[in-house]
């Protein structure tokens, strides 16, 4: 048969999985624009300052937890057969719960050492979310793994909706620890979701820690942990870095806006991107590797077009917008905002290597980009923050980001090769 024969099944499940993701993209992006709009009005410079801090620490409290899940079951579980999968699930689960309670106490202690305006409650409300950010993950990335892209979307694209609703009941009732609370019961409504839509595949009697058993996918999915830690590090510390080099909440509040706006374009490229995988990893084991890699062609032309039209923009109206979206008071984060968008066409071409990577199980090229990247941005941030604040911070990022697309177009040669770059341009 000819290579287009066995390709015909992975493609129907393309376009049927970008139709979905593309549904509820319109939900996320319009809750997270709502966010952006009502949030900083809501809070206030000095809470929403503080409210992104914890935001950010609880993520990478998280991530440690994570073990590289999705790229294990990207890898692993379309090939299994499924009382193999279904193994490999309640195992995961089981090992990065035993994790996430070690993450609780790290979590809740550098809450109370970083922020001299943290008390206990919040600092213990904040590793709790740790926990059930775990216990949602597993199961929706096991989805994925699945195919199943209306499930991992769901907890995706609604987060924002269920988050928003819950601080405009409780902050004005609470305060800031409304504000907390309403993020515990968003990571619990979601922890409740995913493991109820896959009841069909709980096993209880694989409920439990068998290091024998999990070091060879905790081996395999060592580099991507290692990559999705070093990448929350890098996306996500903007805020924690800034609050300790500037003590400024209000220097807090501009970099996480604009780390917001630039997470809206990352995380639809990177949602499009690991949709792939599924598609990518069958073709790649029938042997279709020119259709896998006009697939990736394909993929970045249309997002180096949106995403540069999206940065011309966005120097072009960043003054305007900022305090007539944010408020007066967020005026000051319209370069903070010009300057992170350089990082987003990058952004597509490092998504479209990750994919490569995860693919093919090169986690540790994955691992050594993402680094390599942590280090350009933690350098230009100790740099830049303490004279120019959230500004500083914003431009090290791009840089990191544009350092980390060169290391990963090079380094992932021949399966990801530099001509599909410039085909996509």
């Amino acid at each position: 048969m000819s290579d287009s024969a066995p390709a015909n099944t992975p493609h129907r499940r393309l376009v049927s999985n970008t139709s979905v993701i593309s549904a509820h993209k319109v939900a996320q992006i319009a809750g997270s624009l709502a966010a952006v709009v009502i949030l900083p009005r809501l809070l206030g410079v000095e809470d929403y300052g503080r409210f992104s801090f914890v935001l950010s620490l609880t993520f990478l409290g998280a991530i440690l937890a994570d073990l590289g899940t999705l790229d294990v079951f990207g890898r692993f579980v379309p090939t299994m057969a499924p009382d193999e999968a279904r193994k490999l699930y309640m195992r995961t689960l089981a090992f990065s719960l035993a994790a996430s309670m070690l993450c609780f106490v790290a979590t809740a202690a550098a809450s109370m050492l970083l922020a001299s305006w943290m008390i206990p409650l919040w600092a213990l409300m904040a590793g709790l979310m740790v926990v059930l950010r775990v216990a949602s993950w597993v199961p929706f990335q096991y989805a994925l793994a699945q195919n199943r892209v209306g499930a991992w979307m769901t907890e995706q694209a609604w987060r924002q909706w269920v988050t928003l609703a819950a601080l405009l009941a409780l902050y004005p009732l609470l305060g800031f620890t409304g504000a907390l609370l309403a993020l515990v019961l968003m990571e619990l409504l979601f922890a409740g979701l995913g493991l109820w839509w896959a009841r069909d595949d709980w096993l209880g009697r694989e409920l439990r820690v068998e290091w024998r058993y999990f070091k060879p996918f905790l081996l395999a999915g060592l580099g991507f942990f290692l990559a999705n830690l070093a990448a929350v590090a890098l996306y996500r510390s903007g805020p924690v870095l800034v609050e300790a080099l500037t003590g400024n909440s209000a220097q807090v509040g501009f970099i996480s806006l604009a780390i917001g706006m630039y997470l809206m374009v990352y995380v639809t490229v990177s949602q499009f991107a690991q949709s792939l995988i599924p598609a990518l990893t069958a073709l790649r084991a029938q042997g279709c590797m020119d259709e896998m890699q006009r697939r990736l062609g394909s993929f970045m032309r249309a997002g180096l077009l949106i995403t540069v039209a999206a940065t011309v923009a966005v120097w072009l109206l960043a003054g305007l917008a900022a305090p007539l979206v944010f408020g007066k008071d967020f005026a000051a984060a319209a370069p903070v905002l010009r300057w992170i968008s350089l990082a987003m066409p990058p952004a597509v071409i490092v998504w479209a290597a990750n994919v490569v990577a995860t693919v093919s199980g090169r986690g540790a090229v994955k691992f050594s980009a993402i680094f390599v990247a942590l280090l350009v941005f933690l350098a230009g941030t100790l740099a830049l923050a303490p004279g120019y604040g959230a500004t500083g911070t914003a431009l090290a990022l791009s840089i990191a980001v544009l350092v980390q697309a060169i290391v990963l177009a090079v380094r992932l040669r021949p399966e990801f090769r530099l001509s599909l770059i410039w085909r996509a341009m």
